[in-house]
């Protein structure tokens, strides 16, 4: 295929073009009183989405000059990253992103080396990351989880406490879920539930393709512990299961091949509802899993022995069953599984009785690593057995006004979680501002390196100089109240257009969230500001000639055939 290459300083500036554009639809956003946007659907007919979530809008937006969608797409990617790992300051990493671009390039053009410039870059995140992990309140109490979300959902009533209750009775690493409530009001339901580290076999599973996520009501759940090779095999308890009008998950070693892609076609088809996704645990240990998700769901592990059947003779009695199963791309949750409790309770107490017998070995008695393992397996196991999930049910009027508070509320409960792990300080883009004073005491091995640090400490304002302008306030006017203060902990609320200590007035961000977006941003413009060149494909577009998609649509032929 035919090669295009394009040099600087045309590269960067197409890149720079994407990059803007996609951050100045997103900047918006920012802030509690920051505008939405509105992003038409990709399907005629359709409500377009109503969105106040940075990550959504840079998603969104695509461009037909290849080299500005590259520019497009790092913004993506680093929102995208921010959002996964995080859930808030998206729109923060884009604001840092573009920010760092824009005064990276200008010192690129005026002559500094674009390598010095990235380790003056790398010496400034570093002490900046420093700083704000130093500087953090720990111990994060339930009013400051009720207040970081609200913040994190543009001030939405009443989410705050239910967040910091899920949190209390699942804890920081319990699961919880969200989906679309039946009424106005929000609902929360901690139920017995499943949670383990695997997702998925393919994306093609995904019944709700925005979220990535495939949801299946009132599933049948199938417990295999080999490989799964043929779809002839399934065919007999997948049409069992149809004919109950239910859904079916299968939990196998894997499925592969022509199962593999029977399962997806059906699916896909709408023929089954079924989802594949592996077992929990490795090696030996999977049985044993298998065995307990068995006793939690009331069914029975199909195993390679004398007692199972075949898979092609298994019947609907020998199937688990749960009120609801959510699977992503890296996890299974299994809501409300219908297996006997006081058995469940039984086999808990028998491995606690286990791990005690581990606990009570004598020192230099046997294997100190393999007591140690056997230990933690069990205690995994127990984990697994007695977990709890919760369930967010979200309200509103509309599917368009729930979908929309879904996003922050989904988003506000992993910028609490982060909070627990980091700690917290003040928000409204203050203590990465904070940070530029730290930062004027620094001297870098040369003026390059130098200029990189410089070229920090004017992105770090531009979090607070955005959020003040959505709000309606003078960036300069706003800064001058925060210096004259001298209180690390003084900020601003730019919704009520008041000052204060962060804790009082409720302007609070999670460390993590601040360093992870800052450390993204940095991330992709020093990758973007080292490039020279861009080799790029021409697609070659004399195969459509003659023809068009209204041609394709109305044969229903492949005009490249």
């Amino acid at each position: 295929m035919t090669k295009q290459i394009i040099y600087n300083p045309q590269a960067r500036l197409r890149l720079m073009h994407g990059i803007d554009s996609v951050a100045r639809a997103a900047v918006v956003t920012m802030g509690s009183a920051g505008p939405a946007v509105m992003i038409q659907h990709r399907t005629d007919g359709i409500m377009p989405i109503f969105t106040r979530d940075g990550v959504t809008v840079a998603r969104s937006i695509n461009f037909e000059d290849r080299i500005a969608d590259l520019g497009g797409r790092m913004l993506r990617d680093v929102a995208g990253a921010v959002s996964r790992q995080v859930g808030d300051g998206t729109t923060t990493a884009i604001v840092l992103a573009q920010k760092l671009a824009q005064e990276s390039l200008k010192s690129v053009a005026a002559g500094f080396h674009p390598l010095q410039l990235k380790k003056g870059l790398d010496l400034a995140l570093t002490l900046v990351e420093k700083n704000l992990l130093d500087n953090s309140v720990k111990d994060v109490t339930t009013d400051w989880i009720e207040k970081i979300s609200a913040v994190a959902t543009k001030d939405e009533k009443g989410v705050g406490k239910l967040l910091a209750q899920a949190l209390a009775e699942l804890g920081s690493e319990g699961q919880l879920t969200f989906q679309l409530g039946n009424g106005r009001e929000d609902e929360l339901d901690i139920v017995d539930g499943v949670h383990y580290e695997q997702g998925y076999l393919s994306p093609y599973f995904a019944t709700d393709k925005t979220r990535a996520e495939a949801v299946l009501d009132n599933p049948y759940i199938l417990l295999y512990d080999r490989e799964i090779h043929d779809l002839m095999d399934l065919i007999p308890i997948l049409e069992e299961v149809k004919a109950q009008g239910r859904a079916l998950l299968i939990i196998a070693d894997n499925v592969i091949d022509k199962a593999l892609t029977g399962l997806l076609l059906n699916h896909v088809r709408g023929i089954f509802n079924v989802v594949a996704v592996k077992a929990p645990g490795f090696g030996d240990k999977r049985i044993d899993r298998l065995k307990d998700l068995a006793l939690l769901t009331g069914g029975q592990a199909i195993l390679d022995d004398y007692s199972s059947p075949k898979l092609e003779h298994v019947t609907l009695d020998l199937l688990g069953q749960a009120q609801r199963v959510v699977i992503t791309e890296t996890t299974t949750t299994i809501i409300g599984a219908k297996g006997d409790d006081e058995l469940v309770k039984e086999r808990i107490k028998n491995l606690r009785e286990q791990a005690d017998l581990i606990l009570a070995i004598k020192p230099g008695t046997g294997s100190a690593t393999g007591n140690k393992h056997d230990f933690e397996e069990l205690e995994e196991r127990i984990a697994l057995l007695s977990g709890k999930t919760g369930v967010f049910s979200v309200g509103g009027t509309t599917d368009f006004e729930i979908k929309e508070r879904m996003v922050r509320i989904e988003n506000a409960y992993m910028s609490a979680k982060a909070a627990l792990e980091e700690g917290i300080l003040p928000g409204g883009g203050v203590a990465l501002f904070n940070c530029i004073q730290m930062l004027n005491t620094v001297i870098a091995e040369n003026a390059e390196q130098q200029q990189g640090i410089t070229i920090m400490k004017t992105a770090l304002a531009a979090p607070l100089q955005n959020l003040t302008r959505n709000a309606g306030l003078n960036p300069e006017i706003v800064i001058s109240k925060l210096n004259a203060a001298e209180d690390s902990h003084f900020t601003v609320d730019t919704q009520y257009q008041h000052y204060g200590n962060f804790l009082d007035i409720g302007i609070i961000d999670p460390v993590k969230v601040m360093r992870i977006a800052l450390r993204n941003a940095v991330s992709v413009v020093t990758t973007m500001m080292t490039t020279e060149v861009i080799v790029m494909d021409v697609p070659d577009l004399s195969i459509m000639d003659g023809y068009s998609p209204e041609w394709a649509a109305a044969t229903r032929e492949d005009p490249r055939s």
